[in-house]
């Protein structure tokens, strides 16, 4: 089974960028969760989806189009990354996977127009 969760709120500060989901978990199924250090495209939907992992599943951590300023920001400060859902859980590969879709995605026609337009939109690449 595929879990997804998505990010709906959102709360920032000097040094981090604290994202909630809409979905809530308990707390016991939150602690099996770890980063999964990947961030892909999701071009039909218009969103980046950041791999998370849960013993032998993944689940998706989809952030939606309105947030990518925030993660724009948050990437140029250097601020630590997290999602939370009762406990935070610290995205460590945040800043070396928006680097990576910031070389990949830009001009790159595999990702279809509209995302391709969104994102350097969104990250003025």
């Amino acid at each position: 089974m595929q879990h997804i969760l998505t990010v709906n709120h959102y709360e920032e500060d000097n040094e981090s960028l604290m994202m909630y989901p809409v979905e809530e978990w308990p707390e016991k199924e939150w602690q099996k969760l770890s980063d999964g250090g990947q961030m892909l495209a999701d071009s039909d939907a218009l969103t980046l989806v950041y791999v998370l992992d849960m013993e032998d599943e993944f689940v998706q951590l989809r952030i939606p189009k309105r947030v990518w300023p925030l993660l724009k920001a948050a990437h140029e400060q250097e601020k630590h990354v997290y999602v939370k859902n009762g406990s935070a859980l610290h995205l460590e590969n945040f800043h070396e996977e928006i680097d990576y879709l910031m070389d990949n995605v830009p001009g790159n026609g595999n990702y279809g127009t509209e995302m391709v337009s969104a994102f350097e939109e969104a990250f003025n690449v």
